[in-house]
């Protein structure tokens, strides 16, 4: 096998192209080296920058009639950069050294009954000019006092030290650099710098917030520049490479996942390629490569197609318990959750060998949850949850603890703590939750259990496209096996 397939990218001098090739070839984990040239990096393209720690703004019982306050800008915007603007000055408290959020897991919310008028907590992953990335538990509120945010000291690590990355998988810090796909999606989400004028837009994002750093536009270019010279490698000497067809499938899954579409430029040098190369290649190879790109460069679609629901219904109310039904069910099952978590779980892959095929999983899927209950327990209980494992038991009768150890023994630190066992009636819910609650006790694991009656609840949500009830359903079913313990 051929030791390097993707075309080395320039931004980094190839770390970028080596890292997402590693990963493919089953090497996830990032090394220290790689870490500190992308760092050189950083520092070349200017991303380090002032950033926050503390602010306090309290509220002050001063009137100002709108004449005043509309001089007092314009003059403010005629000074800026000549002086240290008196918000940062009075109120704000930098970190000691130049960073920037590699990382955001903010959440907002009003709380009920008026006691905020605006809160928010989470999470934000800082790397710093000396090479140290820290995790910070993050709070602000906005109440009769003021605005108040603070980022607090947690878990961290310096990228020139002589430490282990292989313990960052236990640590916080995995949501930074835990392995090379979330390394490369974090770095392509690197914000472009704005003027601070409000802290409020710490918490709130309007357009300039949003806009990502030349770093991170480079990146996400450069990454199609080299998926598109494998499409030219594989149309020249044809498909039948089976290695570089796995990895450019494994790139463009990749890009999806991310929502990382490529330039018109892009689209252009394939015709480029294709008007100049045409004698020479497979038409019908090459349109299938195409299509792997114009996939990805079609339009969003964000309306929502309703589901259909009571199709489904029926289909599980019909299904018979019993082993010679079991792969109707899994199968029915599959369809069920790939529906109800549409956007949140992706991926998903039905009985998968794990452990060199000794062991064998019902139901995967990859967790890329921004805002629902998979995003809640991995951002605000830091439970490890790349994957979800799911067992789908086609019993007539309560599972057992085999069948909870057997979900047990699916966790790893590489793949994840969580999982869900699929059944089709509880008889006795008060004796599984217990069993699952000495999982979490015992061994740190995390199991909840569905039956037939909560998957017809939430095909029912997902057809009315109550995502917020979905969440709260789940939380339902979350907080019995978390709390009274």
């Amino acid at each position: 096998m051929s030791d390097k397939y993707l075309k080395p990218d320039k931004l980094t001098q190839g770390v970028i192209s080596r890292i997402l090739e590693n990963s493919w070839r089953n090497k996830p984990n990032i090394n220290k080296l790689d870490l500190k040239e992308i760092h050189q990096v950083l520092v070349e393209h200017g991303i380090f920058g002032e950033i926050a720690k503390n602010i306090y703004v309290p509220i002050v019982e001063k009137t100002e009639n709108t004449n005043e306050k509309l001089l007092k800008g314009i003059q403010s915007h005629r000074d800026r950069g000549k002086e240290e603007p008196e918000n940062k000055l009075n109120h704000v408290t930098l970190f000691p050294e130049k960073g920037f959020i590699l990382k955001d897991g903010i959440h907002g919310a009003a709380f009920g009954r008026f006691q905020y008028v605006y809160r928010s907590k989470g999470y934000r992953i800082f790397w710093f000019e000396s090479g140290i990335i820290e995790y910070r538990p993050v709070y602000s509120t906005i109440d009769e006092y003021g605005f108040q945010y603070a980022a607090e000291e947690f878990d961290g690590c310096n990228i020139f030290d002589d430490i282990g990355l292989d313990v960052i998988e236990q640590s916080p810090l995995n949501e930074a650099f835990g392995n090379g796909k979330i390394f490369i999606s974090n770095l392509a989400r690197i914000k472009k710098d704005f003027v601070r004028d409000y802290p409020i837009e710490y918490l709130l994002y309007p357009p300039d917030v949003e806009e990502l750093s030349p770093f991170s536009v480079q990146l996400r270019e450069q990454i199609w520049d080299s998926i598109i010279e494998l499409i030219k490698e594989l149309a020249l000497n044809s498909k039948s490479e089976n290695e570089r067809a796995d990895l450019l499938n494994y790139l463009t899954d990749f890009m999806e996942e991310q929502n990382i579409q490529p330039n018109a430029y892009h689209i252009i040098t394939l015709f480029d390629f294709y008007k100049e190369n045409q004698s020479k290649i497979n038409q019908s190879d090459f349109a299938e490569l195409l299509s792997l790109v114009r996939k990805q460069s079609s339009p969003l679609d964000n309306t929502s197609n309703p589901i259909e629901a009571n199709l489904l219904i029926k289909q599980l109310e019909e299904t018979p318990s019993g082993k010679e039904n079991a792969r109707a069910y899994h199968d029915l099952i599959y369809n069920c959750l790939t529906q109800i978590f549409k956007g949140n779980l992706k991926r998903g892959k039905k009985e998968i060998d794990l452990n060199e095929g000794r062991k064998r999983v019902d139901i995967t899927f990859d967790n890329f949850d921004n805002s629902g209950f998979f995003a809640f327990i991995r951002d605000r209980y830091q439970i490890h949850c790349p994957k979800v494992f799911i067992e789908c038991k086609n019993y007539s009768s309560d599972p057992q603890n085999p069948e909870i150890d057997q979900l047990l023994g699916r966790f790893g630190p590489d793949r994840g703590n969580f999982g869900i066992l699929l059944c089709r009636q509880i008889n006795d819910y008060t004796r599984l939750l217990r069993r699952c609650k000495d999982v979490t006790h015992q061994f740190k694991g995390y199991i909840i259990f569905l039956e037939d009656a909560d998957i017809i609840n939430l095909l029912k949500l997902k057809e009315a496209s109550d995502e917020e009830g979905i969440l709260d359903y789940l939380l339902i079913k979350w907080d019995q096996l978390i709390l009274n313990n």
